[in-house]
């Protein structure tokens, strides 16, 4: 979309905003305006979020051929599929006859995926191969050529498949890079994925602020006292760790220590009987930590001794944010196969979900509380302290994402 079909409310927005290349790795509080403008959430939706990678799901929640999810990145229906040779593909959903979505929901199709308004077909790599009533083997031959579903660019990082609209885009991995030495050692437990119930209830904030609260290492010495207490940011023997902003990065990570080695989520919050048992093939550091990943806008991964819990975050809305994790809804870990076949597994998954529910519970006020306050006239430009570098680096790469939506002028 170039700049100058933009509306001119997106234009006095995106003038607001601080040079880019002057915050290229750290940045100031963006305009409230970001927070809560239904045309800026649709420039966001329309133009950033194709440009950027998304995660979708995981490669186990479609282990046979023909079985597909059908996520909705930006405003485009997609269709995520296992295909006959076991690789998995990323296509549009919309039938390319009258533009019918082909799906809406994830599912298992067999050989081939049918349009439900006139039975056209397409095959799992997205080529068309058939339509009632044709004229003629012409025309069939004619939209086998042409009526191929658009095909969307899609890579897999540690079993997570992540699409992108952008032909041009930048490839995932590098860009994730700082993640793979907190990696380290699971993937050596034979990991089992609980993939996270999907969200359905809209939250009433904007997916920034969603995203801000999980990154923030400030607000758990005081919002989250009792239950994040065993995960302290600030600490006499070392408190959080931020990892260093490059351009390149696609994700913001803070390390903090745990009290004791071993702890993980407790029917309490944290705590040092971890519902989880720790996993045996990881450092004594390791063990001894959690470390917190924002890969926006769509996903968040916490390593701890016993698990690494994820996060699938939908935004919807300007002020509408759909989540999906053991806080939220239910499940999103990876957890080593001796855990999730324990016999007491579902109490244990039970226990954790009541730990984190708490922690939730703490965070909705103050979630509310922001997206209010980001529509008042007297909101503030904002003033960071060192506890909050998370959110100076992921308002860095905000910017990097607004600019790099627009073309050069």
């Amino acid at each position: 979309m170039p700049h100058s079909e933009l509306s001119p409310t997106i234009r006095q927005i995106l003038e607001m905003l601080p040079d880019p290349a002057a915050h290229a790795t750290s940045a100031p509080m963006l305009p409230r305006e970001c927070y809560t403008s239904p045309e800026f959430f649709e420039f966001e939706r329309r133009v950033v979020f194709p440009k950027t990678w998304t995660c979708v799901g995981r490669e186990e929640q479609i282990p046979k051929p023909g079985d597909f999810l059908a996520p909705t990145v930006g405003v485009e229906p997609l269709l995520v599929v296992r295909r006959p040779d076991g690789s998995v593909g990323a296509m549009s959903a919309v039938c390319q006859h009258r533009g019918q979505i082909i799906a809406s929901q994830a599912g298992s199709t067999g050989r081939a995926f049918r349009c439900p308004l006139h039975y056209w077909t397409f095959d799992l790599d997205g080529n068309f191969m058939g339509a009632p009533y044709l004229a003629s083997r012409d025309d069939v031959e004619c939209l086998r050529r042409n009526a191929r579903l658009p095909q969307v660019r899609l890579e897999t990082w540690h079993g997570f498949l992540f699409v992108n609209l952008d032909e041009d885009a930048p490839p995932l991995a590098p860009s994730l890079a700082k993640v793979e030495p907190f990696w380290k050692n699971y993937e050596a437990a034979d990991l089992v994925a609980v993939p996270p119930t999907p969200g359905d209830t809209p939250l009433p904030w904007n997916w920034k602020i969603h995203a801000e609260n999980f990154t923030d290492s400030y607000h758990p010495e005081f919002v989250h006292r009792g239950t994040h207490d065993f995960a302290p940011s600030v600490h006499d023997d070392g408190g959080v760790v931020f990892t260093p902003m490059t351009q390149a990065d696609n994700a913001i990570v803070r390390t903090v220590p745990l009290l004791q080695a071993d702890g993980g989520m407790t029917s309490a919050g944290w705590g040092p009987e971890a519902a989880f048992p720790p996993i045996d093939t990881l450092s004594p550091e390791q063990r001894k930590r959690l470390t917190f990943v924002l890969i926006p806008p769509s996903m968040t991964l916490i390593f701890a001794p016993g698990a690494i819990a994820y996060q699938l975050i939908t935004p919807i809305g300007a002020e509408a944010t759909l989540a999906s994790n053991d806080r939220v809804t239910a499940g999103g870990w990876l957890l080593p196969r001796s855990t999730y076949e324990r016999n007491d597994f579902t109490e244990r998954a039970a226990t954790v979900r009541e730990g984190a529910k708490k922690i939730w519970l703490q965070d909705i006020p103050v979630n509310l509380g922001v997206q209010a306050g980001k529509k008042s006239r007297f909101m503030p430009t904002g003033h960071y302290v060192p506890l909050e570098t998370t959110l100076i680096q992921f308002n860095a790469w905000l910017l990097r994402a607004y600019r790099a939506a627009l073309p050069a002028s």
